[in-house]
């Protein structure tokens, strides 16, 4: 991963306690997979090798795509595949899932509240879908005011940004505090339980992985496809059996 000015790679757990104590980190793998880096406006060059997610929290930024130039600003989100350029101003996290080739895909502004019942009066929403059940996928949570979640754990990391509100997030060893801006990296299996006080808090969340999405033999296309009258996904001497390469 190149990038201008100072970059320093965090091994997970020391990117965790960073992040968590001080509210930001600048940049850092977190796994052999997944690298991570917050931006502030300054010119940088994304690796090829990758597919890189963006959250945008403040600001304009510019990412140069196939000759074409892509503007994000603020609540926006996106992922694109290969070599990028960033510029602009504002702030923003970028996650970047190594070796994976995703769709490019765009959304925004952020919605204020979830699409799906999730947990202790908390809403969520699948932002950015895995093409392909298991591939990475951007995620939104909210919590309302007064929320204290039951702890819980995650067989996979998460990393995110708080977008906007305040609170915090408890473990095992202290409550710690969360402000729009602050970026967060919850190694698998870490007991955790995010927090609200007084209002309400928005995360926008990198997931590495996927449990729910299409497969070859189940998907929307396949499924809702008949032949006089038989669905398609029983008739597996009709499927595809050779893929194109990405």
């Amino acid at each position: 991963m190149t990038t201008s000015g100072n970059v320093t790679v965090i091994p997970v757990r020391e990117a965790f306690q960073k992040c968590f104590r001080s509210g930001q980190i600048s940049s850092g793998n977190v796994l052999d997979d997944v690298f991570v880096q917050t931006w502030n406006g300054e010119s940088i060059s994304l690796d090829e090798n990758a597919s890189h997610f963006f959250i945008v929290l403040s600001g304009d930024l510019f990412v140069a795509y196939e000759g074409k130039e892509i503007h994000l600003t603020k609540t926006w989100y996106g992922v694109l595949p290969g070599a990028l350029r960033v510029s602009g101003n504002g702030s923003a996290l970028i996650v970047s899932s190594l070796n994976y080739i995703s769709i490019p895909l765009f959304g925004g502004p952020l919605e204020e509240h979830g699409r799906l019942r999730y947990v202790d009066g908390c809403t969520n929403s699948l932002l950015l879908a895995p093409p392909v059940l298991g591939e990475p996928c951007l995620n939104f949570l909210n919590l309302p005011a007064g929320t204290y979640q039951t702890p819980h754990t995650h067989p996979t990391i998460r990393v995110g940004m708080i977008v906007s509100g305040n609170g915090g997030c408890g473990t095992v060893e202290e409550r710690l505090v969360f402000e729009p801006g602050s970026v967060f990296i919850i190694p698998p299996d870490t007991l955790h339980s995010f927090q609200t006080d007084d209002e309400n808090i928005r995360i926008i969340l990198f997931h590495p992985d996927s449990v729910v999405g299409p497969t070859h033999d189940n998907q929307t296309m396949l499924n809702n496809t008949f032949v006089e009258g038989i669905c398609a996904k029983g008739l597996t001497n009709l499927h595809t059996r050779d893929l194109q390469p990405v």
